[in-house]
C-alpha cells in the first residue's frame, strides 16, 4: 500500500507509526551515500535497507500491509521483500517526506555568527 492511498485518520495514526523507523533507515550512512550519487537507481537503497534495518523495514512494511509486526514476519518471503521494500523507496510521498525534511535541516546558518556590531555606550 502506498501512503498516498491512507486517508483521513488513518493517515495519522500510520505516519506515527512508521516515522521513526523510516528516519532510521533514510539517514543509515550507506543510504545517504547512496542518494547522493548522481542517477542512482532505486534497486541500490535495498540492500543496505533490508541488511542494515530488518527490524525497521518490517515494521514498516507490516504497518503499510495494516498487519501485526509477527504475522507480517511469517508471511513475508525472498520474493516479495525485495519488491515490497522497493515499492516502498520508490514512494513519491516516502521520497517527498525525507527529500523536504533534508532540506529544512540544510536551510541552517553555514556561516560564522556576524561579530555585533551596535555602538556600545560609554
Amino acid at each position: 500500500m502506498r501512503l498516498s492511498d491512507i486517508k483521513g485518520e488513518e493517515a495519522f495514526d500510520t505516519l506515527a507509526d512508521i516515522i521513526e523507523p523510516l528516519t532510521i533507515i533514510f539517514t543509515d550512512e550507506e543510504i545517504v551515500k547512496i542518494s547522493k550519487e548522481e542517477n542512482a537507481p532505486p534497486i541500490k537503497y535495498v540492500v543496505p535497507a533490508i541488511k542494515n534495518h530488518k527490524k525497521e523495514i518490517i515494521e514498516v512494511l507490516a504497518r503499510l500491509e495494516n498487519e501485526p509486526v509477527e504475522e507480517y514476519k511469517k508471511k513475508v518471503n525472498l520474493v516479495s521483500l525485495p519488491k515490497q521494500v522497493l515499492d516502498l523507496i520508490n514512494d513519491p510521498e516516502v521520497q517527498d517526506l525525507f527529500t523536504s525534511q533534508a532540506q529544512m535541516t540544510q536551510l541552517g546558518s553555514s556561516g560564522s555568527a556576524m561579530e555585533n556590531t551596535e555602538a556600545k555606550e560609554s
